[in-house]
C-alpha cells in the first residue's frame, strides 16, 4: 500500500458504513451482500441475456452492445459510499466495493480479445482529484479478468461543468465535443471496448464517447459499470 493511500485509509471512519462494525469504510461480508442486478437492457430495462442492448432498442442507443451494471446507486449505502469516494477523497473505498465482484463482471464480458478503457478525467479536474474512479475499478478487473487496459486510448479535451449538477438536456450539451482518441492507431478495429465508468445514469457520457468510437470504426463497443438507477 502507498503511504498516501495509507495516511488516508487511517484518517477514514473506523466502522463499516452498513452494519458498524469495526473496518474501513465497507466491510468484506457487507460488500458480498450487495444486491447485483439481473442481466437487462439498459434501454427498456427487461431481461437481456449477458445484458445485451435489444436489437429493438439498440434504435435508442446504436453504439454500445452491453451495459453491464453490478448494482443500483438508489441504495441508500451504495449511494453514500460512491459518493464518498467521487467527491471527499476516499480513494481506499473502491476496493471494498470490488473485493469478490470481479467474478460478476467475468460472467458477462463476451471476449478476451478485448481491451479495458476507463472514461477519462480532464487533468485539471483530475489534479483537483487526485484521481480517476474509472481508472481504479478499470485496473482492478483488468488485474482480476486478465485484460489489458488502456488508459490513453480516450483523452478529455475540455474541462466541463460537473454532470451531476445538471438537467439531462444540459448533461449531453455540457459533454458535447469533449473526448477524443489518443494512442489509437495500433488498437485493431474488431477488439472489443470495454469502458469502464462508476455511475451510469442519463447516457450522456456513454452515448458521447461511444458516438466517437463508431465514427473510427470501432464497432463493438460495451459499457461496464459500479451502479446504475
Amino acid at each position: 500500500m502507498k503511504l498516501k493511500d495509507f495516511i488516508l485509509s487511517c484518517l477514514s471512519k473506523s466502522q463499516c458504513y452498513s452494519c458498524g462494525q469495526e473496518w474501513h469504510f465497507f466491510c468484506l461480508q457487507c460488500s458480498q451482500e450487495i444486491e447485483e442486478y439481473t442481466p437487462y437492457c439498459y434501454v427498456c430495462k427487461k431481461y437481456s441475456e449477458n445484458f445485451m442492448i435489444h436489437d429493438s432498442c439498440n434504435k435508442i442507443f446504436p453504439h454500445l452492445k452491453q451495459i453491464i451494471v453490478l448494482t443500483r446507486y438508489r441504495t441508500p449505502i451504495i449511494k453514500k459510499i460512491l459518493r464518498l469516494w467521487k467527491y471527499h477523497n476516499k480513494k481506499m473505498v473502491y476496493s471494498s466495493i470490488m473485493h469478490g465482484k470481479s467474478d460478476f463482471f467475468k460472467e458477462y464480458i463476451l471476449s478476451q480479445n478485448a481491451l479495458i478503457v476507463p472514461v477519462p478525467m480532464h487533468f485539471v479536474r483530475k489534479w483537483k482529484r487526485w484521481y480517476n474512479q474509472a481508472e481504479l475499478i478499470a485496473s482492478h478487473l483488468s488485474k482480476s479478468i486478465k485484460i489489458p487496459i488502456n488508459t490513453h486510448f480516450l483523452i478529455k479535451t475540455k474541462y466541463t461543468k460537473q454532470q451531476s449538477k445538471l438537467s439531462i438536456k444540459e448533461r449531453y450539451e455540457n459533454l458535447g465535443s469533449s473526448f477524443g482518441l489518443k494512442n489509437h492507431k495500433n488498437i485493431s478495429k474488431n477488439t472489443m471496448i470495454y469502458l469502464v465508468d462508476d455511475i451510469v445514469s442519463t447516457w450522456s457520457t456513454l452515448w458521447e464517447i461511444s458516438q466517437i468510437l463508431t465514427q473510427n470504426w470501432y464497432k463493438n463497443v460495451s459499457a461496464v459499470c459500479l451502479a446504475s438507477d
